[in-house]
């Protein structure tokens, strides 16, 4: 028996896009780099994160500071309004957002083999994250009580006693868990502290850690084909 455990935000889906279409769209300029912007990005949402799990501060609020220091920092044009109208279109494109085919075909095959058993760890304000799980429609191959949100057990990410209430959710030990997630320092270390094994979608083509998850992949169609054979057979 193994468990799969997905993050939600670029791995069950892939953001980035709608994250720049979004920016553009606003202060009216290309974004020339757009993997040194997501990189911006994604580092300042590192931050105020736990304030933002426990509902002091707005996704839309963190969103928009975060558009705004990642203008700052590339010198784009932009007035101060404009992070948090960046913010309000990134949720009008998030609400067309889907799973790629071939990741439905892969939860499909998992959802129906009874040697798994498949949860979700994401983390992020409660209603936002609940939000695009139906969106996403996740219900179909996700039992609500194995879809674990960061903002409604007052933990973050890489936090081990979030996979320990999996762990037990799933009835499954440690060795036995997969964590399959694009964040290194908050998805894959939390795995490989808990004992978990562990694949990594490593988008920006970041440089190799220390300690190496079980396998590395850079898109998402490097990610389907793995699920879909070479782990799947194993």
């Amino acid at each position: 028996m193994r468990g799969i455990v997905f993050d939600i935000d670029d791995t069950l889906y892939c953001r980035q896009d709608m994250l720049v279409q979004a920016a553009e769209s606003v202060i009216g300029v290309k974004v020339r780099d757009w993997r040194e912007f997501i990189s911006i990005f994604y580092e300042k949402s590192d931050i105020n994160m736990a304030a933002l799990e426990s509902g002091e501060i707005s996704t839309r609020d963190i969103n928009g500071w975060r558009y705004n220091e990642t203008f700052r920092i590339l010198g784009l044009p932009f007035k101060p309004e404009d992070g948090c109208l960046s913010a309000d279109a990134y949720l009008e494109l998030q609400s067309h957002m889907f799973l790629s085919d071939d990741m439905k075909k892969a939860l499909d095959r998992f959802a129906s083999d009874p040697e798994f058993k498949l949860a979700i760890l994401t983390a992020g304000e409660s209603k936002h994250q609940w939000h695009k799980v139906d969106m996403l429609g996740l219900d179909k191959w996700f039992d609500r009580a194995n879809i674990l949100v960061t903002g409604d057990t007052g933990f973050s990410k890489p936090d081990i006693r979030l996979c320990r209430i999996i762990e037990d959710n799933l009835d499954l030990k440690p060795g036995e868990l997969w964590m399959i997630g694009d964040n290194y320092d908050k998805d894959i270390t939390g795995a490989l502290d808990s004992g978990w094994h562990s694949i990594w979608i490593n988008r920006r083509n970041l440089p190799k850690p220390e300690r190496l998850p079980d396998y590395e992949v850079l898109t998402d169609k490097e990610l389907t084909d793995l699920l879909l054979t070479d782990f799947y057979k194993n």
